[in-house]
């Protein structure tokens, strides 16, 4: 009978033990790690995600394929995408589901040389920008349109990653296509200074980056979505007073990125974030701005099918969530 209850008490303690075992979790991010990646290996180096119950695993894009079927299929449970490549993803038919905003306006500009003195869209006739095969060509028309043309009278110049802030420096192609933070900033303090056409001066209603999960995910297992959005707003919070210790955990990842530059750009980010959009809670997306953002693909022909507004996005997890309210008041108190 000792024996039994000995076997008994044990088989207690290790289902107790196994019940609050930590979810293993996979992130698949967007581009290779920098600054805007930071409140992620924050949250993980000072255990945001793992008081959550979650061990989390960072990985960066898939060569190839697209993040959204790895995360549309069940493989890996969340995502960072570019609003364009995840309205093409479930306009393709992959179930994913933007679970909250991050960068609320497209970041996507033209980024030319000073010294070329393109301030204009109208100068672009003829030139050549530099593109990655991922971005959608959608994104970059009513800018074009603005100058007078199409994206047909340009030059797309297919490059690497990295490689479009040597080119420009280096006058191989006349123009760069990225984020007005990032590549214009990089080029900046090398002694390059940039002319930045941001597609939101141009009339472009657009998102710029959501996390997201799949449909699947998200009605069997809500518990952990909500989780795992609390410890990534939680990270935020933490990297709003750690910004040069957060991105050092990137530095970790990838050395080639200079710690100095990458806490500039995301002292810029956390600017960003001080939006109408996030006045009440950091994160929550309309239908406004993903019908805006569908149309302008679908327009230019690089979406065959329109999903609907509705179907791309819920608010839910952010507006059951008190940090979002939290970060959104913090982010106004630290960009004022």
């Amino acid at each position: 009978m000792r024996l039994m209850r000995t076997m008994l008490t044990a088989a207690a303690l290790f289902a107790a033990g196994d019940a609050h075992a930590a979810d293993n979790v996979v992130m698949r991010i967007n581009f290779t790690p920098w600054a805007m990646h930071a409140q992620y290996f924050g949250g993980v180096a000072q255990g945001i995600y793992k008081a959550e119950g979650i061990e989390l695993e960072i990985r960066p894009p898939s060569a190839g394929q697209q993040n959204e079927v790895f995360i549309g299929t069940g493989r890996e449970q969340f995502g960072v995408a570019n609003a364009d490549g995840f309205i093409r993803a479930r306009a393709g038919g992959i179930p994913v589901v933007a679970i909250m905003a991050d960068e609320p306006d497209t970041p996507f500009s033209v980024i030319t040389l000073k010294k070329d003195n393109y301030t204009s869209p109208s100068q672009l006739k003829g030139k050549k920008i530099s593109w990655f095969q991922s971005n959608v060509k959608g994104l970059l028309e009513p800018l074009l349109i603005k100058g007078g043309f199409t994206r047909n009278d340009i030059e797309y110049v297919n490059v690497a990653r990295g490689a479009e802030v040597q080119m420009l420096a280096a006058g191989q192609v006349d123009a760069v296509f990225g984020y007005h933070f990032g590549q214009a900033l990089t080029l900046d303090m090398r002694g390059f200074p940039t002319n930045v056409m941001p597609l939101k001066d141009y009339g472009v209603s657009f998102y710029g980056t959501v996390i997201y999960t799949s449909e699947q995910l998200l009605k069997s297992n809500p518990d952990l979505v909500k989780r795992f959005v609390r410890a990534t707003i939680k990270s935020l919070i933490w990297t709003a007073g750690n910004k040069e210790s957060a991105v050092a955990e990137v530095v970790k990842i990838s050395p080639d990125r200079e710690l100095k530059l990458e806490t500039k750009k995301l002292e810029i980010i956390y600017g960003l974030y001080n939006t109408p959009d996030y006045a009440e809670r950091f994160g929550l997306m309309n239908d406004a701005k993903w019908q805006s953002s569908i149309d302008i693909l679908a327009d230019s022909g690089d979406i065959a099918k329109k999903p609907s507004a509705k179907e791309m996005y819920t608010n839910a997890i952010v507006e059951s969530l008190d940090e979002a309210k939290s970060l959104a008041a913090l982010v106004k108190k630290v960009t004022n």
